[in-house]
């Protein structure tokens, strides 16, 4: 029987979901203004993905000791930690994003890097933190928390839209173009951020305390046997341990299964059928995460500035605020068929496809100083961005049946996919100057 959403709790959880990428995605929703402000200029954007990468070594960290010293990674205590930096490092960098430093006869922003790199570690951290934590809760939380992640980018697109634009324009956009200054600095836009980090955190204590919110996990573990054994054992004993222990382990079905065991374990041949549909989703989620936080980020700088300063700021935040529509979507129109979201999938390949050809293109893209071309570049971004926010909340819908463990694992692999079409670009940029400003 399907249970039933408590408003209250899905309220908290997307206010605690919008607190796992709101950091790094407050960095990317100010480039517009960053990349004219800064010696790196439109290069900014790829060093930003690099750093990403690098700060993939928090989550590879905490899979390790949550594998083999689970008592020193909860994942609770762990959400509070990635929260409580989040809001320092954000306050810092409202008041050191200028700050430059000369490295080899070269200006640097190295203070903006290295705080980026912190935000980074702890975004890339809590995909495998705060996914597997979604396992305690019934799967129809699951929506409202990607649509709290989707909320990560739309609240700095919003508090960057309400800046309005800056910074130069491209010599190939419209001749009788003009740019207005920001309405409000660089720094007060951080120390915004930070108030959003706040929030989120203490959503997250209202959801680990509040009774309403404690029940939802104590009727997910009644009605389903798996989700006791997801719950941490670190954790200091509370009612819902006592639930757990009461569950009768003969009843474990297949959805506590391990993905190791899927692949690897002495009954992989009985579990066919639910390999060959993780290699699917994770295939799937392989290839949008390589695409959509490795490749794209790196050049849309390129696809979308010689249209003009306003067109990019555009192209990036009314992408962001396609993210939360498309899941929220999800709760009206659900897609769980595997091959279905790999034809989604192909589709999104194809439209980034578009992107990075007209990226290749720069300084003199098609249709460029015309409306036309203004409006495509930003649809295009828009419509990437909200299909591959669809595929991820369905296929995370589906992996969640499975546990805390097929949760882990799709944080993994899209923290690998993005690591991977980030070496890719930075490579092809680097060796053949594929893309050039103007």
């Amino acid at each position: 029987m399907a249970m039933q959403v408590n408003l209250s709790v899905s309220l908290l959880i997307t206010l605690f979901g919008m607190g796992s990428w709101v950091a790094i995605n407050g960095v990317w929703a100010e480039l517009p203004l960053l990349t004219s402000k800064l010696p790196e200029g439109w290069n900014l954007p790829t060093y930003l993905v690099l750093i990403i990468q690098a700060a993939n070594i928090g989550p590879i960290v905490f899979t390790i000791m949550r594998q083999y010293k689970k008592d020193m990674a909860s994942l609770r205590y762990t959400a509070y930690i990635i929260l409580l930096l989040g809001f320092v490092a954000a306050i810092l960098l409202s008041q050191f994003w200028d700050k430059e430093v000369e490295m080899n006869s070269k200006k640097s922003s190295l203070p903006l890097l290295f705080l980026s790199f912190i935000f980074a570690i702890l975004d890339c951290t809590s995909s495998v933190v705060f996914l597997p934590f979604m396992a305690k809760y019934p799967s129809g939380y699951m929506i409202p928390f990607y649509i709290g992640e989707g909320l990560s980018g739309v609240m700095p697109s919003l508090l960057a839209l309400a800046q309005g634009t800056g910074g130069d324009t491209c010599y190939n956009a419209s001749s009788n173009s003009t740019t207005e200054g920001p309405r409000f600095g660089v720094d007060v836009y951080f120390g915004l951020m930070s108030l959003l980090m706040a929030t989120s955190g203490v959503a997250f204590y209202l959801v680990n305390n509040l009774d309403i919110s404690l029940n939802a996990r104590y009727a997910n573990i009644r009605s389903s046997s798996p989700h006791a054994q997801s719950v941490e054992q670190e954790e200091s004993p509370s009612p819902e341990d006592n639930v757990s222990a009461a569950v009768d382990t003969n009843e474990i079905k297949l959805t506590n299964i391990r993905v190791y065991e899927v692949f690897c374990g002495e009954n992989r041949a009985e579990l066919a059928s639910i390999k060959w549909s993780f290699v699917q989703l994770y295939s799937v989620i392989a290839i949008i995460a390589a695409l959509g936080n490795g490749v794209i980020p790196a050049i849309l700088s390129y696809a979308c500035l010689p249209y003009g300063p306003t067109v990019y700021h555009l192209a990036t935040e009314l992408a962001l605020l396609a993210n939360p529509l498309c899941c929220f979507l999800a709760f009206f129109v659900a897609c769980r068929r595997p091959p279905i979201l790999g034809f989604l999938c192909s589709v999104c390949v194809v439209i980034a496809s578009i992107i990075i050809y007209t990226a290749s293109l720069s300084p003199s893209p098609w249709l460029v100083g015309t409306t036309a071309g203004s409006v495509l570049i930003i649809l295009l971004n828009v419509l990437w961005t909200g299909c591959i926010s669809y595929i991820k909340v369905n296929v995370a819908s589906v992996l969640q049946k499975y546990g805390e463990n097929a949760l882990l694992f799709c944080g993994i692999v899209t923290q690998l996919g993005s690591c991977i079409g980030a070496i890719i670009i930075f490579v092809i940029n680097l060796k053949t100057n594929s893309f050039k400003p103007c």
